[in-house]
């Protein structure tokens, strides 16, 4: 059963990890390379209770018949735990905190959802990053297939994809529970774990009715509007980053961004909340909003508002929605009613 059948399950794994979210717990997401010449996870005292779990493994090319008998050999004494013996580099996942058997519990849950294919994309990631540094010669590699395994590495390819960059930090942030609530409503919005986006036309020539910016944190919500909004409008009409990931992934995106924004958008619709203002590649796409704001063209642009954060450029006489106290079907109403 895939990921499109399982809405149900979703939902119910958001609720519970929005809410052990909201309490803050104590506990984080580490992860080590283990060499041949050891690692710090190798002399490092854990707080308890700890979790650790191998990730994956990349034991290196195999080009000789000694180097396939000393793996055979090997994996007669392989540990379920740290993997086989001889890797080159074993990559180690490990919770700490109070909360780690809480999140252990729910993480098994969660890389449950993945179907055979759907677990073998997230492992073939991992070995096809590995084997493309090995331009000669096969190397041999290993994902565990526990679901705890399959989660985190999924944790990890959903913050390559938002958070280019840190998916590689030794420390994990945001903590493990919020990025896992975070990843599941990416789940939730795609109900598929590669980039499905809905639109092959060039962005660069689109012309979209509305473009929406906003927090990570509210991805949630505001995919409810653009839903609504897709519906009404139509393809392509709609600047919503999901839809244009492949042609996001590129150099330079802040000059694309603020073309979008700044040009290509009839109506810039800004989710406002204390994250907001947090966030660089919202303070970017601000950017262009004052902009236009600044040229007097304040037609072209909306705001909700979820709290009474301090955004710069915003003052207390500018209007807005209140997030809190619409529906996502009435705030979309009321961006149509904006653009007609």
């Amino acid at each position: 059963m895939s990921l499109k059948d399982k809405s149900t399950e979703i939902q119910r794994l958001i609720d519970a990890f929005d809410t052990e979210a909201a309490k803050f717990h104590e506990l984080e997401f580490h992860t080590y390379h283990i060499t041949q010449g050891g690692g710090p996870i190798l002399t490092r005292k854990f707080r308890q209770p700890s979790h650790a779990i191998m990730l994956w493994q990349y034991y290196g090319a195999l080009d000789s018949d000694a180097e396939i008998e000393n793996f055979v050999a090997n994996l007669q004494s392989t540990n379920t735990q740290w993997g086989v013996r001889g890797a080159a580099v074993t990559f180690m996942g490990v919770l700490e905190g109070d909360a780690t058997p809480l999140f252990v519990r729910m993480a098994a849950r969660a890389g449950s959802l993945f179907d055979t294919g759907e677990a073998d994309y997230i492992k073939s990631r991992v070995v096809s990053e590995l084997q493309s540094k090995e331009t000669k010669i096969r190397p041999t590699s290993a994902v565990n297939e526990n679901p705890i395994a399959i989660w985190l590495n999924y944790l990890l390819y959903h913050l390559s994809l938002s958070n280019p960059g840190r998916d590689r930090a030794h420390r994990i942030e945001p903590d493990a529970f919020s990025l896992s609530l975070l990843a599941l409503e990416r789940l939730a919005t795609e109900q598929a774990i590669v980039k499905s986006d809905r639109s092959t036309r060039d962005i660069s020539q689109l012309q979209f009715r509305v473009a929406v910016s906003f927090p990570g944190e509210k991805r949630r919500y505001v995919s409810r509007v653009v839903d609504v909004l897709r519906n009404a409008l139509g393809a392509d009409s709609i600047f919503y980053d999901f839809d244009y990931q492949a042609q996001l992934a590129r150099p330079n995106l802040d000059t694309l961004l603020q073309n979008i924004y700044r040009k290509q958008s009839n109506l810039v619709v800004v989710f406002l909340c204390a994250e907001y203002a947090k966030k660089d590649w919202c303070g970017l796409e601000w950017r262009a909003v004052r902009d236009i704001i600044k040229s007097r063209d304040d037609g072209s642009v909306m705001f909700v508002r979820f709290d009474d954060a301090e955004i710069d450029g915003v003052f207390s006489i500018d209007g807005y929605i209140d997030g809190n106290r619409n529906t996502t079907k009435q705030v979309a109403d009321f961006v149509l009613e904006r653009i007609h």
